[in-house]
């Protein structure tokens, strides 16, 4: 049968609430924008009472209009580094990394800030913080915490809303250094200049969508993202343009790597949501057995990892997940039937690879890293998952029995 990337079962949930930090953002900075509307309106009713010089109200609307016109800059702010020479190499890894970065939303002349906080402890925890106002940032907008299978957005008001599902990279987490070549060899990044920023020197791509939306799409002449990426893959700094405007910027204001994290960041307490409103029950099994018949797994734990578990994903569809851990990577193997497939309506275009007994599949691109969507037989499906290259994924998918 052949792969495909989209079916008739829900997304996987964690990888939703990954995306959805990108429309937080977007919904956060237009609260706060509506708001200083209402205030800029009052202010000018006080002006026009108080001041009647017209020739000050027409420089006003002069002013206003060229700034409208002219419009925010489309270049990044980094600096070039000068004589540098092909690529930066992702040679970098860290454990944790802990980032503070300066958000800008822009709607014509409108310009509004928040702060985004994020910190993250490889391969599963992670926690977003989004503030408004710039760095450091004052009330809270939003905040989100993951950590191994487990998962909380939390309101202004500090409700919480938690689920189980799949364990999956940490939320806020963008690993797309093991995919860089791909990225390039496919379009979907291309590849620009080196400029230096915060005592850092970064590597310029276009690409088609911001990083935090999980989305890969290749750049148009309308619509696409420059974004600076260090060498652990870590954003800069990313300006987005959509519909031949700026839309966004984000500029790191600090970056620290290999950092020592408190755990108490990423706990997280209270009563699980059901299924009716995304929830999942996440039960272990036993991983010595196959728990159905066709069931596909590695002949042996592939070397340098360790099978932590295996489990049943009970939602509005149930399937199985296998999680194997390498110091700070993951890969999952996600399989079951195609009521229970996430639908991968994030992904790259698809590109054919053979996955030996697993048969021919599709290599599909995410900012969480690659992704292998095959149908071995009707009626079901195997996703493998990881924060790995393509070839190694391949490698491990390659590798797979039924058993």
């Amino acid at each position: 049968m052949a792969s495909k990337t989209t079916n008739r079962g829900g997304g996987s949930r964690a990888e939703r609430r990954q995306a959805a930090l990108h429309r937080r953002r977007q919904q956060a900075t237009a609260r706060t924008t509506a708001a200083r509307r209402v205030a800029r309106r009052r202010r000018r009713l006080i002006s026009v009472a108080v001041f009647a010089a017209v020739a000050v109200v027409v420089g006003t609307v002069a002013y206003l209009t060229l700034r409208e016109e002219k419009g925010p800059s489309r270049d990044l702010r980094a600096e070039r580094v000068p004589g540098a020479t092909g690529a930066l190499a992702m040679s970098s890894t860290p454990a944790s990394f802990h980032a503070v970065y300066r958000a800008e939303a822009y709607q014509g002349s409108e310009i509004t800030e928040s702060t985004e906080e994020i910190s993250v402890k490889r391969p599963f925890d992670g926690r977003v913080e989004i503030r408004e106002g710039p760095p450091p940032g004052r009330a809270g907008q939003f905040s989100g915490r993951s950590t191994y299978g487990t998962y909380a957005n939390y309101t202004e008001a500090g409700a919480a809303q938690i689920a189980d599902d799949a364990p999956t990279v940490a939320l806020g987490d963008v690993r797309v250094a093991a995919s860089i070549d791909e990225l390039v060899s496919q379009g979907l990044f291309v590849l620009g200049d080196r400029r230096r920023a915060i005592r850092r020197e970064c590597q310029t791509y276009r690409t088609g969508s911001p990083l935090q939306s999980l989305k890969i799409t290749a750049p148009t002449a309308t619509d696409y993202v420059d974004v600076c990426l260090d060498d652990a893959g870590l954003i800069l700094e990313e300006v987005t343009i959509a519909g031949d405007k700026v839309t966004q910027r984000l500029t790191a204001t600090a970056i620290e790597v290999d950092t020592a994290l408190d755990p108490a960041l990423f706990a997280i307490e209270g009563a699980r949501v059901g299924t009716d409103q995304g929830g999942a029950v996440v039960t272990e099994v036993d991983r010595s057995v196959a728990p159905t018949a066709g069931y596909w797994a590695p002949a042996s734990v592939p070397t340098g990892w360790t099978h932590r578990g295996r489990y049943l994903v009970a939602g509005k569809g149930s399937g199985h997940v296998d999680v194997y851990v390498r110091g700070i990577d993951v890969f999952t193997i996600r399989q079951g039937p195609v009521a229970a497939e996430p639908e991968l309506t994030d992904a790259s275009p698809g590109r054919e690879v053979n996955l030996g007994s697993l048969g021919a599949g599709q290599l599909v691109l995410r900012s969480v890293g690659p992704t292998l969507v095959v149908h071995p037989v009707a009626e079901s499906f195997v996703h493998i998952t990881g924060s790995v290259s393509p070839a190694e994924l391949q490698a491990i998918a390659s590798g797979l029995r039924v058993g």
